[in-house]
């Protein structure tokens, strides 16, 4: 037995006396808030990543859903703002489409509503919050089509899961049927009327 060997035994005993064992760890989940884990699953937890798919940064959004919730304050792609900044519009979008605008990493990073919100994102706004005169009606009023399908988007509808639940084909076939008033299909609300046939 060699002086390396040697070390290695007592080493290994003093453990095992301690009631440590020296096997393989089972992983453990991965560390860090619940949005570094979904950030580890969509892009290797590269918050500065475009490899040229249509979709930037750590959360991997797209370029229409990015400045739909207000990522363009920051910059014009989520590849070019902070972590703390991808977040805060990661929140935002998870508030309004829910865990599934993370279809699969969501699923394996355990996000949900609760955890997702609640991260803190160290991003301060300067912007004033200011009560509004008079409430507006969030939703507008949808023309009816005779024979037309219609369905009530609920929370966490995405024209995706609307056009899966329906039958219907993809979000695209769903965003068609509605472009008059869809303007950006990753920005429906809850309420909405929209027609799936």
């Amino acid at each position: 037995m060699n002086k390396t060997s040697t070390i290695v035994s007592l080493a290994a005993a003093t453990a095992l006396s301690a009631g440590i064992g020296l096997s393989a760890a089972a992983p453990a989940q991965a560390a860090g808030t619940v949005w570094d884990r979904v950030a580890q699953c969509e892009s290797t937890g590269n918050w500065s990543i475009n490899t040229g798919n249509g979709y930037y940064g750590g959360l991997q959004f797209s370029r229409s859903t990015w400045l739909a919730f207000g990522g363009g304050k920051y910059a014009p792609t989520a590849n070019k703002a902070t972590k703390a900044q991808q977040i805060e519009i990661a929140k935002k979008t998870l508030k309004v489409q829910g865990p599934g605008a993370w279809p699969v990493c969501s699923r394996k990073a355990g996000l949900t509503r609760a955890n997702g919100l609640a991260v803190s994102t160290g991003v301060t706004s300067s912007v004033k919050t200011v009560a509004p005169k008079k409430k507006v009606a969030a939703v507008a009023p949808v023309k009816s089509v005779k024979g037309a399908k219609y369905v009530t988007v609920k929370s966490g509808d995405t024209l995706g899961k609307i056009a899966k639940r329906n039958g219907v084909g993809s979000w695209k076939t769903v965003w068609q049927l509605n472009k008059s008033t869809i303007k950006n299909p990753n920005m429906i609300k809850v309420g909405q009327k929209i027609r799936v046939a």
